[in-house]
């Protein structure tokens, strides 16, 4: 099987503190990979590098053969809207200071016309400055990566909890036809298509899952575990290449547990990919086909479950032996 996900020597700190160190793995497409460690080994943190939510120091990761940083980057589009509204909101400025100053005589009319020539400048420099800001501490934009088919869960589920669940997946699909204001007044009969085949979508995963029961239950109100089940169900329904499981299984009884793995590895079989993070040992064993471990902030040993249990090197690691 080829590599979905390429990363190579990926680093990131927080001021002293290096919390990934150069860690490199592949996972490979159409598998289950479960990247495990002890408290501290990087885990957490290279799983935000990978969606997008960190900036790396270092290193690269390549999700399909693209670079996260190409996928996320503004694009030429986009460069365009803001320069040209910069412009148009600088020029603006300037020619509505000088034409009110029109009447008010030659050298009123010309210090007016000055006044706003600065302000529209000063506005113009301004926005760009705050472009060039946001395009580097925005550099993290997770929604470019989900379009592209790399979508991850949380520890800490993040429902709208006054939406129901089926709501909750139903909202999940980006670029509706339903979120174009154009739309929703003059091609109501296409709004109302597209809301139909998203309302049965919805219940065949509720039903996939086998939490139709609660569609209409909403989603403050689940258990943890069905909340869990909804969580993944709404990354599902982007249609993903690669899906990042953050602790699927905190929090959740045993019955369910087992109906979220069992889910997980029937999907697997279907051609997704996954990626998980998990401390249950006896899950991430039963589950994975490929387990990479990490310590200090880098990739200490990959295998298959039954190599990665009896190596010593990751038994000493978690027992903290040097």
């Amino acid at each position: 099987m080829s590599a979905i996900l390429e990363v190579e020597d990926l680093r990131k700190t927080f001021g002293g503190i290096v919390a990934v160190d150069g860690a490199t793995f592949d996972i490979e497409e159409g598998s289950i990979t479960g990247l495990i460690g002890p408290n501290g080994a990087g885990k957490t943190t290279t799983f935000n590098l990978i969606s997008g939510f960190y900036k790396p120091d270092s290193g690269t990761i390549r999700y399909d053969g693209q670079s996260l940083q190409d996928l996320m980057t503004a694009s030429g589009d986009e460069r365009v809207i803001w320069g040209g509204a910069s412009g148009l909101t600088a020029g603006s400025i300037g020619a509505i200071t000088a034409f009110g100053a029109a009447g008010l005589g030659p050298a009123t009319s010309l210090g007016a016309g000055a006044l706003g020539a600065g302000l529209g400048a000063g506005v113009y420099f301004g926005q760009e400055r705050l472009k060039a800001a946001s395009d580097s501490h925005k550099f993290s934009r997770p929604f470019m990566l989900a379009r592209e088919g790399l979508a991850r869960t949380f520890q800490i589920t993040r429902e709208l909890s006054d939406m129901t669940a089926r709501e909750n997946l139903m909202l999940a699909p980006q670029q509706q036809a339903g979120e174009n204001l154009a739309n929703a007044w003059f091609r109501r009969d296409a709004v109302a298509e597209e809301e139909t085949a998203l309302y049965q979508r919805a219940t065949e995963m509720l039903e996939l899952l086998e939490i139709d029961h609660v569609a209409e239950e909403l989603a403050g109100n689940l258990s943890g575990g069905q909340r869990k089940l909804l969580e993944l169900g709404r990354v599902l329904m982007l249609d993903p290449k690669l899906v990042l499981l953050d602790e699927p299984v905190a929090g959740v009884n045993p019955a369910l547990t087992e109906k979220l793995t069992d889910r997980i590895r029937a999907l697997r079989d279907e051609g997704y990919t996954f990626c998980i993070v998990e401390h249950d040992m006896d899950v991430i064993m039963d589950l994975s086909d490929t387990i990479i471990v990490m310590n200090e902030g880098k990739k200490l040993v990959a295998g298959e479950p039954a190599a990665i249990r009896n190596d010593q090197r990751v038994i000493d690691a978690y027992l903290g032996v040097d």
